[in-house]
């Protein structure tokens, strides 16, 4: 007797935007909609962040840093986040740190820190001694990656 063939799962389409495809042709202010629509997926909206860290501007922000709190999208806001003009995507960055605690300040710190915003150093120079281990270290690498070289 021969072993069934594995089922392929079905394809992830968005009932509303639809395939990968659809969604990362959209234009910036499209995939920026998109993150605004309170009935949009999961799906949708992280599609839209891995577009727009290859699209987006300094007018996709808000939508973005709006996302840096929630469980499930905070790492593809910080994904589209990182490449993007210095500027406002540091702005947010820095300005969502006080509002996050544990993985999601964590990670956010370290967006900061890939990004090499010089002006960060006094914001993660305040959690260097915060109470949760984890944040604290994450603090002090972040600053290890802005500080001159020697």
């Amino acid at each position: 007797m021969q072993a069934a063939a594995p089922k392929t799962p079905p394809a992830m389409v968005d009932e509303k935007y639809g395939s990968p495809a659809e969604i990362m042709a959209l234009a910036p202010a499209k995939l920026v909609a998109i993150l605004k629509d309170g009935q949009a997926s999961v799906y949708a909206k992280a599609k839209a962040c891995q577009r727009l860290a290859v699209v987006g501007d300094a007018g996709a922000v808000p939508a973005l840093a709006a996302l840096l709190g929630n469980e499930k999208l905070a790492v593809y806001a910080r994904f589209a986040l990182e490449p993007m003009a210095r500027g406002a995507a540091d702005d947010a960055l820095r300005e969502a740190l006080p509002k996050l605690q544990g993985n999601l300040l964590i990670g956010a710190m370290n967006s900061l820190a890939k990004r090499r915003d010089p002006r960060s150093v006094d914001v993660l120079s305040k959690y260097v001694h915060d109470q949760d281990a984890a944040v604290a270290r994450a603090a002090m690498e972040g600053l290890a990656k802005l500080r001159p070289a020697l």
